[in-house]
């Protein structure tokens, strides 16, 4: 069989276990165009959602991917219709099913309101979901409720061992969007000084999240250090993402100290999303074990440059330490492209290494398996004792 059936009939059917990604929206099967548009794109300008997003490659793709499993015309409107008429738990289940989902590990940003939470979401698609703890979030909820840097620091550890115990499978910082990735060590003197600076902001009603670049920098260290003693992974998010984020500051390239530390090697570094970083994160998996790339947000949203994409993170990295995921979230449908385009760029990307004489069929397949499911399943066991 030739590499063109071969590779495409096999990575179709591989499991993908998507190891970040966030449970969708409480919507009703009847929605809005802009609902079904709005997880493409990361600005918050109305009009970039209504006028702009129609006419990405991405968007226009999904679209008549979803048509062809839907069983009907490639439009927008169409495929709006046809999603109106199924019961929510036969949609998502349906979606679920043709992305090969194994399990997804959930950025639960605990809005119980708006999204399924990660035991609705397990039920609804019929896969193991686990949560990810976001440390920022943890420390956004305990601030209130501690007087020194010292009880901030032993209740954060706690909330931690406490998730884990509870199943979460990994940490994760949003350090990238509040303060920088330039993560530098943080004294006790230091953290005491950031912390009582924090509580006058929240006294006097100027705190509305976690942005105090010492404060940040003191609690991702903790994490690290929680992180190690548990044998979990720690992800962080780096390049592109929502429109807050300062791209020169988000460059992998500035997470130097951390990986720098010999304490922490066993502990997986998970580099997010990576865009326009890839080059940068794949240099970094090269030269320190503990350092992983992901494309999660990447594939979905620069879709025309999938393929490129995975043969520049794969060009340097070791394919032992390249991760799929989709960064699902909104609606089902986001990580259910991101799955498929997934598998689409893998086959193109890696039967061109055949057809170069770079990899056999059976390598290539090996590092399919690898991406989609393995490595995963490595750093993050679904099962801890």
């Amino acid at each position: 069989m030739s590499t063109r059936h071969y590779l495409p009939e096999h990575i179709a059917e591989m499991p993908l276990v998507d190891h970040h990604c966030h449970a969708p929206l409480r919507l009703r099967q009847q929605i809005k165009a802009t609902h079904l548009r709005q997880p493409f794109t990361e600005s918050t300008v109305p009009d970039v959602v209504e006028q702009d997003v129609p006419h990405t490659v991405a968007y226009r793709t999904m679209i008549r991917w979803l048509a062809s499993l839907l069983g009907t015309d490639p439009t927008e409107h169409a495929v709006l219709e046809a999603r109106a008429s199924y019961e929510p738990p036969a949609y998502h289940r349906l979606l679920a099913d043709d992305a090969k989902l194994a399990a997804c590990y959930d950025d639960y940003l605990y809005d119980e309101e708006r999204c399924y939470t990660p035991g609705e979401w397990a039920e609804l698609i019929g896969r193991p979901v686990r949560p990810v703890v976001r440390i920022e979030t943890v420390a956004e909820r305990l601030l209130p409720q501690v007087g020194s840097w010292d009880e901030l620091r032993g209740r954060f550890g706690q909330e931690l061992v406490a998730a884990a115990a509870g199943g979460a499978v990994a940490f994760k910082s949003i350090a990238a969007y509040r303060s920088g990735l330039e993560i530098q060590r943080v004294d006790a003197a230091s953290a005491d000084e950031a912390f009582l600076q924090v509580i006058a902001d929240l006294d006097a009603g100027f705190f509305s999240r976690l942005e105090h670049k010492t404060l940040i920098d003191a609690l991702l260290w903790e994490a690290l250090e929680i992180a190690a003693e548990l044998g979990l992974p720690l992800q962080l998010h780096v390049g592109l993402g929502d429109d807050d984020v300062f791209l020169p500051t988000s460059n992998p390239t500035l997470l130097r100290a951390l990986f720098q530390e010999e304490r922490y090697r066993h502990v997986p570094i998970v580099l997010l999303h990576c865009y326009p970083f890839v080059r940068e994160a794949a240099y970094l998996a090269s030269i320190y074990p503990n350092a992983y790339v992901d494309l999660g947000l990447t594939l979905p949203l620069v879709a025309g440059e999938a393929v490129p994409l995975v043969q520049e993170a794969l060009g340097l990295a070791p394919a032992s330490k390249v991760l799929a995921s989709t960064d699902g979230h909104g609606l089902p449908e986001f990580q259910w492209f991101a799955a498929r385009l997934w598998r689409a760029a893998l086959t193109r990307a890696l039967g061109a290494l055949v057809e170069d004489d770079l990899l056999t069929d059976a390598e290539a397949l090996e590092v399919a398996a690898m991406i989609l499911h393995a490595n995963a399943e490595r750093i993050y066991p679904l099962e801890r004792s």
